[in-house]
C-alpha cells in the first residue's frame, strides 16, 4: 500500500531524464515492454511533450508525445503514448489529468489529429474525450525459429545498411501517413542486426525492423507492398532471432495478417484499438502494413 498521506496531491512537470530509472519502474507494474532505452528516445524525441506526475519524491505517472513531419498544419498528426500511472495511487487522476497535458501541448503546437494505441483498458479512458476508433491492433508472441519453407518473390531481402535509410524512410512515409525517419533512424541505428530492406530491380519494395524489449523482442514496423513480401520479411526476422521470445503487432485490419502470423507458429495475446481525436481520416496505407512500429510511436 502506499505510505502517501491523504493530504498529498500529484505535482504535474515536465519528464526529465532523471526520472527515466522510475518510468521504467511504472512499465514493470504494468508488465509492459519497453525498457528505459525506449523511454530516452522518447525523451529526445519531444522532451517539451513528455509529462510526469510527482508524489512524496516518487514518479507516479507518465505520458509522452511525438510529433510527426508535418508537425502541424492541416494533416498532421502525433502520437500520444506511455500513458502510465502507479497502481498504487489510482484513484487520483493521475492518467487522466497526463492524458489532458498531452492533448493541450499538441493542440497548442496547431496539431489537427492525435492518435494512440490504446489497451481494452485504457479505451475507457479516451473514449469519454471523443477518440474513436480507426483500426484494429493484435500482439501475438512466441519463439523466434525459422519457418519451413518461405516465401519466394521477385525480391532480394537484404540486410539493411545506414545508407538505405533515406530510400526505407521515403517507401514508409506514405503508408504510415507521414514522415517518421528519425524513427527508423533510431530502431535502425540500435539494432541493426534483424533490420531488413527488400528491394526488386533496386527499389525497396519493403523493410522490417525491430528494438529491443524488456519482456520480448519487438518485431516492426514490418512494410511491404504485397502480403507475400510481408510474410517473407517476417519469416526472415524469425530466423534471424531464432531461440529469442518475441512480439509482433500485427494490423488485424488486413485479412492476411492474422494467418501470416499463425503460419509463422505465433500466438495470440492480447488486443489494441487505434484511436483518434481531430477531424484527420485514417492515415497512411494500412494495406501496405504487416507490423506497426509499437504502441507508444504507432
Amino acid at each position: 500500500m502506499s505510505d502517501a498521506s491523504p493530504q498529498a496531491k500529484p505535482h504535474y512537470r515536465l519528464l526529465t531524464p532523471a526520472d527515466l530509472p522510475g518510468a521504467r519502474r511504472l512499465c514493470e507494474l504494468a508488465k509492459w515492454n519497453q525498457t528505459e532505452r525506449d523511454l530516452e528516445r522518447l525523451l529526445t524525441f519531444e522532451p517539451r511533450g513528455c509529462f510526469a506526475a510527482e508524489m512524496d519524491g516518487q514518479l507516479a505517472g507518465t505520458a509522452t508525445v511525438t510529433r510527426f513531419e508535418p508537425a502541424g498544419g492541416p494533416g498532421s498528426f502525433a502520437w500520444i503514448g506511455m500513458v502510465l500511472a502507479d497502481p498504487e495511487r489510482r484513484g487520483l487522476g493521475i492518467g487522466s489529468t497526463l492524458l489532458q497535458n498531452a492533448i493541450a501541448y499538441l493542440k497548442d503546437a496547431g496539431v489537427e489529429t492525435l492518435r494512440l494505441d490504446a489497451t481494452p483498458m485504457g479505451k475507457k479512458l479516451y473514449e469519454p474525450l471523443g477518440f474513436t476508433a480507426e483500426w484494429k491492433i493484435e500482439r501475438w508472441e512466441g519463439t523466434a525459429h525459422k519457418v519451413p519453407g518461405g516465401v519466394l518473390g521477385p525480391w532480394e531481402l537484404l540486410p539493411a545498411q545506414p545508407r538505405d535509410l533515406d530510400d526505407i524512410a521515403a517507401f514508409d512515409a506514405p503508408a504510415f501517413g507521414a514522415s517518421r525517419r528519425r524513427v527508423l533512424e533510431a530502431w535502425l541505428a540500435d539494432w541493426p542486426e534483424p533490420a531488413i530492406v527488400a528491394r526488386r530491380e533496386g527499389e525497396v519494395a519493403g523493410y522490417a525492423l525491430a528494438r529491443k524489449g524488456a519482456k520480448a523482442q519487438q518485431l516492426g514496423p514490418i512494410v511491404s507492398r504485397d502480403d507475400g513480401l510481408a510474410e517473407a520479411l517476417l519469416m526472415a526476422q524469425l530466423q534471424k532471432l531464432a531461440g529469442e521470445s518475441v512480439i509482433v503487432d500485427l494490423l488485424a485490419e488486413n485479412a492476411w495478417a492474422v494467418p501470416t502470423a499463425k503460419r509463422c507458429g505465433l500466438a495470440h495475446q492480447r488486443p489494441f484499438v487505434r484511436m483518434a481525436l481531430g477531424p484527420g481520416k485514417p492515415a497512411g496505407k494500412p494495406g501496405m502494413i504487416l507490423a506497426i512500429c509499437c504502441p507508444e510511436l504507432g
